[in-house]
């Protein structure tokens, strides 16, 4: 059984300025018409400079959440693969789309990033639009399923609202059997990544996996307020002042 910790917490420059956080997330289990479950788990971060780039996050979030569930609930156990993360996506943009129209704004002002895995006990999903990262497991394998998408500019990213947006969808397909996950934010890719080697930074990682291995999954609904003030304690944003997000599931025994 998946246990699930997440939390989306505002940076110091934020709150500094006093404005909301503009990151949003999103995890749970859901289950396929053959009554197969699938962890899914997915994180959206509002670009800084797009007006409404957190209410861009968080639909997004609402949206692919929607789009995954009604998806599995019409899939066979066999039959999940990349042909429908490009529907999810399509789905998210337009969703944005047609709220910037309705609000005489435009889809640049909803800037948002997408990151998602949807994990069955057989096949893995993984895909995403711009920074932050995916960390999977299989066994003691671990790795970055996608490298931080920099884009065409230093401190630049790519976006779900792009209108190129699906030239810049990475998506991986495995049969591997993921036991663990991390999707995070661009607020803490520094923190949860080592740049040097191109690879997850474990000790980041291991301290809150260790915790989360013991618990049962009622226990890790307390966990998520820990987990929120760990990502607002000074020690990190000592080192980071955007906004954070932290997604984390384990299907592994302590």
């Amino acid at each position: 059984m998946w246990k699930v910790i997440r939390a989306s917490v505002i940076g110091t420059s934020h709150a500094g300025s006093n404005l909301p956080c503009q990151d949003d997330c999103y995890a749970n289990v859901m289950h396929d018409a053959d009554g197969l479950d699938y962890l899914v788990c997915i994180v959206s971060d509002g670009a800084g400079s797009a007006k409404e780039g957190g209410k861009g996050a968080e639909l997004a979030c609402v949206t692919a959440r929607s789009s995954i569930e009604a998806a599995l609930g019409n899939l066979r156990s066999t039959s999940l693969d990349e042909t429908f993360v490009e529907e999810w996506i399509k789905d998210v943009r337009r969703a944005i789309y047609e709220t910037a129209d309705a609000n005489a704004l435009t889809a640049r002002d909803y800037a948002c990033t997408l990151l998602g895995a949807v994990v069955s006990p057989n096949k893995a999903v993984f895909f995403q639009i711009g920074d932050g990262a995916i960390v999977a497991s299989s066994g003691y394998a671990q790795g970055v399923v996608f490298w931080p998408d920099s884009g065409l500019y230093a401190n630049m990213t790519n976006f779900v609202t792009d209108e190129d947006a699906l030239a810049h969808l990475h998506v991986s397909v495995t049969s591997a059997r993921i036991d663990e996950v991390a999707l995070f934010s661009d607020g803490i890719q520094r923190l949860a990544l080592s740049f040097e080697q191109r690879t997850p930074h474990t000790p980041f990682f291991e301290p809150m996996l260790n915790v989360l291995r013991r618990q049962n999954p009622v226990e890790c609904e307390t966990l998520d307020e820990q987990l929120a003030r760990f990502l607002n304690s000074p020690q990190i944003n000592e080192r980071t002042d955007d906004d954070k997000t932290l997604v984390l599931a384990t299907h592994r025994a302590p």
